[in-house]
C-alpha cells in the first residue's frame, strides 16, 4: 500500500516534469466557427491560424483528472487539477477518497507533498525549466493541450513568422525557425473529423534523449475554447523509461470561478531532493 502511494506521488511529479521538457499573451475569445475550420486545401499558415483561433479566454479552471503510470510500474489514481492562469497549477490525487499526494507549481516554485509518508519536495521552477526557455505559461498550455512557443506562452497566428510550418495531408508540422542550442522541439497538429485543427503531439530532444507528449483533443470546444481530453507522455529519466498519462473529464470542467486553493501544512514533513524522491518512488 505505501509503495503504491509513493508511486502515485512520483507519477504526478513526473507528469508535470515531462510537461516542462514570460512573455504573456492577452487572452482572447475563440473565433467564429468559420475561421476554426480551414478549407481542405488550406496552407500551413492558415491551418496554424485556425488552430490558435480556438484558444479562448480563461482565468482559471478546475476539472477531474485521472493519472496513470504504465512504465516502469502500473498504477492509476483519480483527483482534481486546478489551474489559475499565469499563477498556479495544483493537482490533488486521491485513493478511496483520501488525499494522498499534491503537486503545486507556480512561476517561482514547485512543491510535491507525499501526504502518506509526509515527504516534501520543494524546488524552484527554474531548476525544472532551466536552460530550456520554457515559461510557466508554456507549462499551462502543454497541460491544456494547446500549442505554444517556448518562452512566449500560447501560440497565436502572429507567431507564425518565427516558426517553420509545413502541411502534408491532414498533418501540420510546427518547428522553430532557428534551432535552440541546447535542445530541439517540434509539434504536430492534425485536422479532425469536424474540420478543426488541433495539437496532437509535442516532441523534445536533448542530450541524445527524446520525450514525446501525445494528445487526444476534446471532441467539442469548451466555453474557453479548444483543450485536450487526454495526454500521454513517453520519456526517459535516468535509466527509467516513463510511460504516463493524464485523462481529463472535460465535460465537468468549471471555468472562471476564482477557486480557493489551500496548500498542505509542511509541519512534520521530511524534505527530500527531487532526485531522491523520484528515485525512491520509481524503485519501490
Amino acid at each position: 500500500m505505501k509503495h503504491r502511494i509513493t508511486l502515485i506521488a512520483a507519477a504526478a511529479a513526473l507528469l508535470l516534469a515531462a510537461a516542462c521538457s514570460t512573455q504573456k499573451q492577452a487572452p482572447h475569445a475563440p473565433a467564429t466557427a468559420a475561421t476554426l475550420t480551414p478549407e481542405a486545401n488550406a496552407g500551413a499558415a492558415q491551418r496554424f491560424a485556425s488552430m490558435t483561433a480556438a484558444y479562448g479566454m480563461w482565468n482559471d479552471v478546475q476539472m477531474p483528472v485521472r493519472a496513470s503510470l504504465r512504465s516502469p510500474m502500473s498504477l492509476s489514481a483519480s483527483g482534481k487539477i486546478t489551474m489559475v492562469r499565469d499563477r498556479l497549477v495544483h493537482i490533488s490525487m486521491r485513493l478511496l477518497g483520501i488525499e494522498l499526494a499534491v503537486v503545486s507549481i507556480t512561476p517561482d516554485s514547485i512543491h510535491i507533498y507525499d501526504k502518506f509518508h509526509r515527504y516534501l519536495v520543494a524546488e524552484s521552477t527554474a531548476a525544472l525549466t532551466g536552460g530550456t526557455g520554457i515559461s510557466f505559461a508554456d507549462i499551462q498550455s502543454a497541460l491544456l493541450g494547446r500549442a505554444f512557443v517556448p518562452g512566449h506562452g500560447p501560440a497565436t497566428a502572429a507567431m507564425a513568422s518565427g516558426l517553420s510550418l509545413s502541411a502534408t495531408g491532414t498533418s501540420l508540422e510546427i518547428a522553430p525557425a532557428k534551432a535552440h542550442a541546447a535542445y530541439n522541439w517540434t509539434m504536430e497538429a492534425s485536422t479532425l473529423s469536424d474540420g478543426r485543427v488541433a495539437l496532437t503531439a509535442i516532441t523534445v530532444s536533448a542530450a541524445g534523449k527524446t520525450a514525446t507528449c501525445t494528445y487526444t483533443p476534446a471532441t467539442k470546444l469548451t466555453t474557453a475554447g479548444a483543450v485536450a481530453s487526454a495526454l500521454n507522455i513517453k520519456a526517459t529519466i535516468g535509466s527509467k523509461k516513463i510511460d504516463a498519462g493524464l485523462t481529463y473529464t472535460v465535460d465537468q470542467a468549471v471555468w472562471n470561478t476564482s477557486p480557493a486553493i489551500s496548500q498542505p501544512s509542511t509541519k512534520g514533513y521530511k524534505r527530500l531532493s527531487a532526485t531522491a524522491f523520484l528515485k525512491s518512488g520509481l524503485t519501490l
